[in-house]
């Protein structure tokens, strides 16, 4: 009986760790296949789901128009914003600040060898959150 309780529990705690990214995206456009491939060995399962209006979801959310970008990630009920670096989405989980919903890599970061990411909080404010290559 024991060996099938503790066999039960291992299976849940394996289980646990798995996780899943959804990542929101326009019909139109791809993600770069070196970020998907980074955010499934870092996250686990990676889901896409092409939309039509996207920016819609943005503005739901509540994504400052200044720092938005090409995709929309939610993982753990915060919000990827573009294609974050896997070790930023690391370090804001290491410590999550007070009344933030996530980080963005705007647009404008993308082709940059040293990207700004930037935190984004509950009243649609923002602020640097660090600089990843």
């Amino acid at each position: 009986m024991q060996k099938i309780i503790l066999t039960v529990f291992l299976s849940f705690a394996l289980y646990a760790d798995i996780q899943i990214i959804q990542i929101y995206k326009p019909i139109t456009s791809t993600c770069p296949q070196s970020w998907l491939d980074d955010m499934q060995k870092e996250v686990g399962e990676v889901n896409v789901v092409s939309m039509i209006d996207v920016k819609n979801l943005k503005r739901q959310i509540g994504i400052p128009k200044e720092i938005q970008s090409c995709n929309t990630s939610i993982l753990n009920d915060y919000v990827f914003e573009g294609n974050v670096p896997s070790l930023a989405i690391k370090d804001f989980f290491k410590n999550i600040p007070a009344n933030s919903i996530g980080l963005s890599l705007p647009a404008y970061e993308n082709d940059k060898e040293e990207k700004q990411v930037f935190i984004i909080f509950e009243d649609k404010t923002y602020k640097e959150f660090g600089k990843y290559k």
